[in-house]
């Protein structure tokens, strides 16, 4: 008999360690059936808020501008910004401002365009008789 009384002494012990680590494993909640409850309250939040965002995605398909193409302001708007720009002084003189920044800056010339020639180096005449036969070079042509 001593030997069926630890058997269920071993046993109880087991069932109450099993029960202590179920316990733990639930985290906040107390039993099974409150985390199934949870659980299901989770789940049928989850399907309106996924039903809700498929809705809004179709909303902003239908409203949507086709790839590749930008959504261009009517002439009326344009016009409407145009008249607000021209009261505004600040506006007007930012505009300007852009402007002549945009017209005075320096741009660069390129320095050899296509396949053309490397100019020669300039020749300067050393003494006055140099001078006087470049002279007539230039005279005669």
């Amino acid at each position: 008999m001593d030997n069926l009384t630890q058997t269920e002494q071993v046993t109880a012990d087991t069932a109450v360690a099993e029960k202590d680590n179920a316990a733990a494993e639930l985290g906040k909640f107390k039993d099974v059936q409150t985390l199934m409850k949870a659980y299901s309250d989770l789940q049928a939040e989850f399907t309106r808020r996924s039903q809700r965002l498929a809705e809004l995605e179709k909303e902003n398909k239908a409203k949507a501008i086709p790839d590749g193409e930008e959504a261009s302001p009517s002439h009326s708007d344009e016009e409407k910004l145009i008249s607000a720009a021209l009261k505004c002084e600040r506006v007007k003189d930012a505009v300007i401002a852009d402007y002549l920044k945009s017209v005075s800056a320096p741009r660069a010339v390129p320095l050899i365009v296509g396949g053309g020639g490397v100019a020669a180096p300039r020749v300067a005449p050393k003494t006055v008789k140099e001078a006087g036969a470049l002279a007539q070079q230039f005279l005669k042509k």
